[in-house]
C-alpha cells in the first residue's frame, strides 16, 4: 500500500486555487501525467466521473476517477475506479498566512502496470511528481493567463 503526499504554499486565496485545482479540464496544465480529460459526469458531486489518459514512468496509461466526497469549497476526494492505480487522491486547500496551504495525498496501490518500479522507487517517483505538479499549479495560480 502506498501513502504519498506533497504540499506547497501558494500566494492566492483558497477559492482561486481550488477553482483551478478541482477543475478536471485544467489538469493538463499542471498535472504532468495527464494528457487528455473526458468529463463523463459534469460537476463536483459524489459519483461524478472523469476519464483521463497520459503516461507514467514512460508507460501510456488511462484511468477513471469518481468524486468520493466534496466539502465545499476546499476539500475534494476522488476514488480511482479504473486504471493502473487503485485508491484515493485527496486535494486540500486551506487558508494560510501567505494565502493557501495546498496538499495532495494518494493512498492506494498499483495494478496493471506489472513491476514498473520497485515500491521505494515508485514512492519516490510519485512524491517528486506530486511536488512538481504542485509547483506548476503554484505558477499557474500566481501568474494567471493574460
Amino acid at each position: 500500500m502506498l501513502d504519498v503526499g506533497a504540499e506547497i504554499e501558494i500566494s492566492a486565496e483558497p477559492t482561486a486555487v481550488a477553482s483551478i485545482m478541482f477543475d478536471p479540464n485544467r489538469e493538463p496544465e499542471w498535472v504532468s501525467v495527464v494528457q487528455t480529460v473526458e468529463v463523463l459526469d459534469p460537476g463536483i458531486k459524489p459519483g461524478a466521473r472523469v476519464r483521463r489518459t497520459g503516461s507514467f514512468a514512460g508507460q501510456p496509461i488511462a484511468w477513471t476517477t469518481e468524486v468520493a466526497s466534496f466539502h465545499f469549497p476546499h476539500v475534494l476526494e476522488r476514488r480511482l475506479i479504473e486504471g493502473p492505480f487503485v485508491g484515493t487522491v485527496s486535494y486540500q486547500v486551506g487558508r494560510s498566512a501567505s494565502g493557501s496551504l495546498v496538499r495532495i495525498r494518494y493512498v492506494g496501490r498499483l495494478e496493471g502496470l506489472g513491476a514498473l518500479l520497485p515500491e521505494p522507487a515508485l514512492t519516490d517517483r510519485l512524491q517528486s511528481t506530486m511536488a512538481a505538479n504542485l509547483a506548476r499549479l503554484k505558477t499557474l495560480v500566481e501568474q494567471p493567463r493574460a
